[in-house]
């Protein structure tokens, strides 16, 4: 899945992309990831501005190549210069067709007349508007209504995949956007363990503040930002004030204005609530006291006393800077030797794979590492009693970083199983000879026989490593989460996903899990068979010691979803050692119901089926179900 955040602007954005840039490793360890291609810092602005100057070719070919090769990992992009109509009605021109079903669109939408404020407050204080409030309102009503931008993207996505969040901190989890953002859009269980960007009230200069250094900003006389930083450092409440630009007649105003259209918001996007916004505040006929007279003229003084500080701290950081910089040309006196600047902290110890760890000339185990080209193979001898055999999946592809562990490396680690892992630099699904040679090899050598028990396994493109080579060890266990019995055009016409994975060489060996998988001891085939594609690969894979675990609701992410439950590890357990039954399997998976996964995965399939009105009532009871918690 994709998820385009689109802002809109002044909803907290600038925090949720320092959120998701501060945990970048640690999402991506979770199946989340924070995409490098087009990100510039912590947004994904020049992917917009490239859309809106018709240079955006080879910005969305690398999204596409990043997506493709992890297409089970949750993938975000966000940018706020995406909350405009020109680019989102461009996307319809150059967005990935590939894409379209896979995207979800996400946008905090903030009450208009508390968004045209800020939108004001914004550009006066930058010295980019005239100070005159009204013009400006009158300018700005036409871009109030927001039906037209969302619907544009929806046209690109399907309503269905639009989320759209009134920006009522009081409905947010915690109160906070960011928390809403990950728990809500992410499936973040919490964010305990998680770097929080640098907490702050974001608060809102006054009005009148705020026109000053407007014009200071339009007769550059001062860099305003330097004044602004100035000002936060001064502990003074009336230089903070907010609903202090419009009057309440304005504010009603433009509500009257995008009524309409925020009722056509509301059913559509969402049709469980009462109303988009809490206009309460607005049933007061009293006029808000931040526009009070005396309150205007504390503030106006207030603002004044403390820009003319704010300028006359700027006015002496200069004379001092200045006077410092003659002071170094004079050489009245010989120049001391500059004393040696202090001894540098000794760099971290370089991180090391688990592997490398223990099979090093100072480590404790016995292995190996084969590097074959495009795939790697590192093995630890922990017990003859348990082998593990893991693969990569496509969220790995392309992993470059020297403490790079193989799936599952942990896990095995943990429970002091042998563990051989592939670790794989090319999405070719190990349609490779180099490595199909090395497996065949292992086998003749008796590898694979030293062990009492051995167990193949992974997720999607690991899964059908584990399914293909299998066979070279008769009689082992395979735990497979939704994998894919082939991508050979010739058997699976009906696959399209996986491109990379389809231009493979099949005409190798091990090239079809259905044939590979009849001598070994017990497999199990973890897979959603709501998600057709899934359950016709599933559908391949045959046999006595087959057994289908049916994840109802997890999509093609079963073993994410799994590991968001806490079940992951103890599928693996009962898997790798053929005590997993689908009783106890089905047992387990009864708390999908609280995965936000889950219903997304539901609500998808239900979409697929032409149930656009039964997936908005199952999204509406999962809801329901997650706030009675």
């Amino acid at each position: 899945m994709l998820i385009l955040h689109i802002g809109s602007p002044k909803t907290g954005t600038t925090s949720l992309q320092q959120f998701l840039n501060l945990n970048e490793d640690r999402l991506r360890e979770g199946g989340i990831n924070y995409m490098r291609a087009a990100r510039s810092h912590i947004a994904h602005n020049p992917l917009p501005i490239a859309v809106t100057q018709r240079r955006d070719e080879a910005l969305l070919r690398a999204i596409l190549d990043e997506y493709r090769r992890d297409p089970d990992a949750t993938h975000v992009v966000s940018s706020e210069v995406m909350f405009r109509i020109l680019v989102a009605q461009r996307f319809h021109e150059v967005f990935p067709a590939d894409l379209r079903a896979e995207t979800k669109v996400i946008c905090y939408i903030r009450r208009q007349d508390h968004y045209a404020e800020a939108i004001y407050k914004q550009r006066a204080k930058n010295g980019l508007v005239k100070v005159d409030r009204q013009a400006f309102l009158a300018a700005q009503m036409p871009k109030l209504r927001y039906s037209p931008l969302l619907a544009s993207y929806a046209d690109l996505v399907g309503a269905g995949n639009m989320v759209i969040r009134p920006f009522e901190r009081r409905n947010f989890r915690g109160g906070d956007v960011v928390q809403d953002f990950a728990e809500g859009m992410l499936g973040l269980p919490d964010l305990e363990g998680f770097a929080l960007p640098p907490a702050r009230a974001n608060p809102s200069l006054s009005v009148e503040l705020t026109e000053m250094l407007g014009r200071i900003a339009h007769d550059r006389l001062v860099n305003v930002r330097e004044l602004i930083r100035e000002l936060g450092e001064m502990d003074d409440p009336d230089l903070i004030s907010s609903r202090d630009t419009f009057s309440k007649a304005d504010r009603l105003s433009v509500m009257r204005h995008v009524a309409e259209d925020n009722e056509a918001l509301r059913r559509r996007y969402l049709p469980d609530t009462a109303q988009l916004f809490d206009l309460s505040d607005l049933d007061d006929t009293a006029e808000s006291p931040a526009l009070a007279p005396e309150a205007i003229a504390r503030r106006s003084h207030a603002g004044a006393l403390a820009l003319a500080r704010a300028l006359q701290n700027r006015h002496r950081a200069a004379v001092e800077a200045a006077e410092a910089r003659a002071a170094a040309t004079v050489a009245a006196e010989p120049v001391p030797e500059p004393a040696a600047p202090p001894e540098a902290e000794p760099a971290p110890p370089p991180a090391y794979p688990i592997w490398f760890s223990e099979i090093t000339p100072a480590g404790s185990r016995q292995g190996f590492f084969h590097w074959l080209g495009n795939h790697g193979a590192a093995f630890v001898q922990r017990s003859a009693a348990q082998l593990v055999v893991t693969f990569d999946n496509l969220h790995n592809v392309g992993d470059a970083r020297p403490e790079r562990d193989p799936w599952a490396a942990k896990f095995c680690a943990e429970r002091n199983f042998s563990h051989l892992g592939i670790m794989s630099q090319s999405s070719d699904w190990f349609r490779d000879a180099a490595l199909i040679d090395f497996f065949a090899k292992l086998a003749r050598d008796g590898f694979f026989a030293q062990f009492d028990r051995v167990c193949f396994a992974g997720t999607s493109m690991g899964g059908f490593g584990a399914l293909s080579f299998a066979a070279l060890a008769p009689g082992c266990n395979v735990i497979a989460f939704s994998p894919q019995s082939t991508l050979n055009s010739a058997l699976v016409p009906w696959e399209k996903r996986f491109a990379n994975g389809r231009a493979a060489d099949w005409s190798l060996p091990f090239s079809d899990a259905a044939e590979t998988i009849a001598p070994v001891g017990r497999a199990y085939i973890v897979h959603d068979p709501f998600f057709v594609p899934d359950r016709m690969h599933a559908t391949r894979l045959q046999g006595p010691e087959v057994i289908h675990l049916k994840a109802f609701g997890f999509g093609h992410k079963t073993a994410l979803v799994a590991n968001r439950m806490g079940l992951l590890k103890l599928i693996m357990e009962k898997g790798i050692d053929g005590t997993l039954t689908e009783a106890e399997f089905y047992r387990l998976i009864r708390a999908r119901k609280d995965i936000f996964l889950y219903r997304e995965a539901m609500a998808a399939a239900l979409t697929s089926r032409g149930q656009d009105d039964r997936a908005q009532r199952f999204r509406a009871a999962f809801k329901r179900r997650r706030k009675a918690r």
